[in-house]
């Protein structure tokens, strides 16, 4: 064997061995990298409607979503995203049809998620399409992180977030709302400071 031949092999094996420990070390301590990039454009997806084409969903899911304000739940109302302002007579992708009897059972409320191809759909979009112009707000004054600045437009809470069960760090106006994550439940905690 030539001397040539196994330094060049060495190298290789040392070049192969430094990338895999690179990429070892971002996904340990880094794992966000990873993580999908939100789709903010599907707050203004709609489908039918007096001005939109007709398009068929090809992605069709249903995370659901439950919030609490200091310990009380907060209704969604009905039909969020359905026949509003810049899609009369249609859908956004992201919208609510019917919710649950809050009064006398306080359930998960359920996102109807219907993007025309593959979409990385943030929590945010919901928002967004809840405060426009001719649909349901939380409240008048109020309005989540639209500019997605990551700072939260409601400074008097700490928000915090679950999964399933699990507790959530980052932005929840960033949080992707996957397909292959359909009837993932989503718990929002706005706890007053």
């Amino acid at each position: 064997m030539d001397i040539k031949e196994v330094a060049t092999e060495t190298w290789l094996l040392i070049g192969a061995l430094t990338t895999t420990v690179a990429f070892v070390a971002v996904a340990v301590f880094s794992p966000h990298w990873f993580d999908p990039k939100p789709d903010w454009d599907v707050s203004d997806g709609c489908l039918g409607g007096l001005t939109h084409e007709e398009t068929r969903p090809t992605a069709h899911y249903h995370p659901k979503i439950m919030i609490t304000v200091d310990g009380n739940y907060l209704q969604i109302p009905e039909n969020t995203g359905i026949d509003q302002t810049g899609c009369k007579g249609g859908m956004r992708w992201v919208h609510i049809h019917n919710v649950p009897d809050w009064e006398n059972n306080p359930d998960y409320t359920t996102i109807h998620v219907e993007t025309v191809g593959s979409k990385n759909v943030p929590l945010g979009s919901f928002f967004e399409i809840w405060e426009r112009e001719g649909g349901p707000g939380i409240t008048d004054e109020k309005k989540f992180d639209i500019n997605r600045n990551g700072v939260s437009d409601w400074e008097e809470y700490d928000i915090t977030m679950k999964v399933n069960g699990e507790w959530q760090e980052g932005s929840l106006e960033s949080y992707v709302m996957l397909e292959k994550n359909d009837g993932e439940k989503i718990e929002l905690f706005f706890t007053s400071k």
